[in-house]
């Protein structure tokens, strides 16, 4: 396969620990896959995918793969974040694995991988969808920028990547979590590529506020029928309260023992009805919302002031101001 990487990352660029944490368990993931060339031949009925969730982190990138994935004329991959696109993380199992996560039969077949907006630590992953997927609809789930960089710090705490402190760490200008919710900025790329209806912004925001009629305009836009809706868009998965919980923070421990690595690899592969009986033990959905980190008030206008812009222009691209959302004027 041809690399069309023409970016490079600036030779002072370190990601921070957590988030090399973090993207070493998404590659972990699929040690398995790499050791068996049957997992990587292709297989009867494979495709590329005509739908690319490109994130973000801790956007609802999660509930909303598995309310696609209900419609009838739709497949959404199991394992859901295939991170394929990403030369430093999954790119080398091939294009006949990833064409395999794909069944041709459905007239909508997609993925999810927040690490495909992951600048300046994975560049070049625009380039590639294109060359292979150039006809690809993405969606870009976005959230309350504040909102993200404290959902996203609960996760990295909560699942060990992150022993720092948070003042000092949210402090700095240039970390992941900083990164992560600057939309704009991880949207240029694609642009480059893709035509603007070829790419629709959602929410998080909006998909728990207007779940059926969020999902009524993401079926129009991938071309499925648009009055299709279940009784499953009640659910939320992944909510990232439990993060704080004991539960959880026990799960991960024991995921990291070596003779359970294997079930952390596989767990997305498990049919729906039994992933969520275990997101019902982990994450408790029904469980009332935990309280969140606050940020002093002085580093939470520091902050603010640095989605000014970006937000701006979000907005501006998307042709909507966004519900629910500090104010960054």
């Amino acid at each position: 396969m041809p690399d069309t990487d023409t970016h490079t990352i600036p030779r002072q660029f370190q990601p921070d620990p957590a988030d090399v944490a973090m993207c070493d368990r998404a590659r972990d993931r699929y040690a398995g896959d790499r050791k068996s060339r049957w997992r990587r031949r292709r297989k009867r009925h494979a495709q590329l995918p005509n739908l690319i969730i490109i994130g973000g982190l801790k956007c609802g990138t999660t509930s909303i793969h598995h309310y696609l994935g209900l419609h009838p004329e739709i497949q959404m991959s199991k394992p859901k974040e295939l991170n394929f696109f990403v030369s430093e993380l999954n790119w080398d199992l091939g294009l006949d694995w990833y064409a395999s996560r794909f069944d041709s039969r459905f007239k909508v077949r997609g993925e999810s991988s927040p690490h495909y907006t992951n600048l300046p630590r994975f560049q070049g992953v625009p380039e590639r969808i294109h060359h292979h997927c150039p006809d690809a609809r993405l969606i870009y789930m976005v959230r309350d920028p504040i909102k993200r960089i404290l959902s996203h710090w609960v996760h990295a705490t909560g699942a060990g990547y992150e022993t720092g402190d948070m003042v000092e760490v949210l402090s700095k200008p240039d970390t992941s979590y900083m990164n992560r919710s600057k939309y704009w900025m991880q949207l240029q790329p694609y642009l480059e590529y893709f035509d603007r209806e070829q790419i629709a912004i959602i929410t998080q925001e909006e998909l728990q506020s207007e779940r059926e009629e969020t999902m009524r305009k993401a079926f129009r836009f991938v071309g499925v029928d648009d009055s299709f809706t279940s009784e499953q868009f009640d659910r939320e998965w992944e909510k990232s309260s439990a993060k704080q919980g004991d539960k959880y923070q026990f799960m991960e421990r024991l995921i990291k023992l070596p003779g359970l690595r294997s079930l952390d690899r596989n767990f997305d592969r498990l049919p729906e009805s039994l992933r969520w009986l275990v997101e019902k033990v982990v994450h408790d959905p029904e469980k009332p919302p935990a309280p969140k980190p606050k940020l002093p008030d002085d580093l939470f206008e520091t902050v603010r002031a640095r989605f000014t812009e970006d937000v701006a222009q979000l907005q501006k691209f998307a042709g909507r101001e966004f519900a629910g959302w500090h104010d960054y004027s």
